[in-house]
């Protein structure tokens, strides 16, 4: 979206980039999360759920604030090309920062905890 936003595109245009961003957003948190839950004992699921989700706000504040500083130190709500002068860099920064984790994300070393035998049995 950062490449494709210009003063004059319309609504239209920036749908795909929306139903991209949605479907992605979809197919990330569920999956992190239950993957999270079933990875630590039953008695830490709470603990784990609750650092996740704060994990989460706290990320998520961070990005806005980070974004908001891009585009007030590139743009202004002046004028429409203004805006968008900003809007593009924090956009393409934002879209960068995800590509990271993606990529840290398919190279992290994928373990799988075991359980020793006894444990858990009911």
């Amino acid at each position: 979206m950062g490449l494709i936003i210009t003063p004059d595109i319309s609504y239209g245009g920036l749908v795909g980039g929306f139903l991209l961003a949605g479907f992605g957003m979809a197919l990330v948190f569920a999956p992190v999360s239950n993957m999270l839950i079933e990875s630590v004992p039953e008695q830490d699921i709470g603990k784990a759920s609750g650092a996740n989700n704060t994990v989460r706000e706290v990320g998520g504040a961070l990005g806005i604030a980070v974004m908001t500083a891009i585009f007030t130190g590139a743009g202004a709500y002046s004028s429409a090309q203004a805006l968008v002068d900003g809007l593009n860099p924090a956009v393409l920064v934002g879209a960068g920062v995800l590509f990271l984790g993606g990529l840290i994300a398919l190279l992290a070393p994928k373990t799988i905890k075991t359980p020793p035998s006894g444990v858990g049995a009911r």
